[in-house]
């Protein structure tokens, strides 16, 4: 693994495989969690006719899907980061609707009754009753953009941890296999450990708002 790292071999490689989750998973946030906050919020009934569509995509296999994705959108980095975004944003958007979705009704007559407006509701209660849930699927798709990127990277690329596990993999080179392997184990937890930190800070937010 030293080697790799002298070498520059890992750090060209990381930067690569980062480059693709951050920009698929940054994108999936971008899109599923305003869009869950709105379904969930505001368009319910919208949300309850197009949920079982939502769920039946949210099961499509990705790696079938990707040989479609490389078909309209090419080999490179598109259909990559694509795949990667297709696969992240499912968990998210999902636990922001069901977050939204069942919050304690009590807590929104309660909000009423106070003659606060809707808009207010929904940031001031809806939005911050709805984080733990919220947050279980931010973890979720950091996963799955992990496992997708590695997938995807062995798979028409010449770069990325994936690509390198692979090549490794095939002549036999057994160290640098795990380096791969243990490096992308590294940064799934850092990742993980990051989201948990950020999800502790806007508890002590949401805490501060309920009081």
């Amino acid at each position: 693994m030293w080697r790799l790292i002298l070498d520059g071999t890992l750090q060209i490689n990381i930067l690569s495989s980062l480059w693709r989750v951050f920009t698929g998973f940054g994108l999936a946030l971008l899109v599923a969690l305003p869009l869950g906050f709105l379904l969930g919020g505001f368009f319910k009934n919208f949300e309850k006719a197009v949920n079982p569509l939502l769920q039946i995509l949210s099961q499509a296999n990705p790696f079938t899907l990707f040989p479609i994705f490389i078909v309209f959108l090419g080999i490179g980095e598109l259909s990559k980061i694509t795949i990667i975004y297709w696969v992240t944003q499912w968990p998210i958007l999902l636990n922001t609707i069901t977050g939204i979705s069942n919050v304690d009704p009590v807590l929104v007559k309660m909000a009423k009754s106070s003659g606060i407006s809707k808009f207010s509701i929904f940031t001031k209660v809806l939005i911050p009753a709805s984080l733990p849930t919220v947050f279980t699927g931010i973890r979720m798709g950091s996963v799955f953009a992990f496992f997708m990127l590695i997938g995807a990277e062995m798979l028409g690329s010449t770069s990325g941890l994936g690509y390198m596990i692979m090549q490794a993999q095939m002549v036999m080179q057994i160290p640098k296999m795990w380096a791969g392997i243990v490096t992308v184990a590294i940064f799934g937890i850092l990742i993980n450990y990051l989201i948990l930190y950020l999800e502790k800070r806007v508890s002590v937010w949401k805490q501060d708002i309920n009081v």
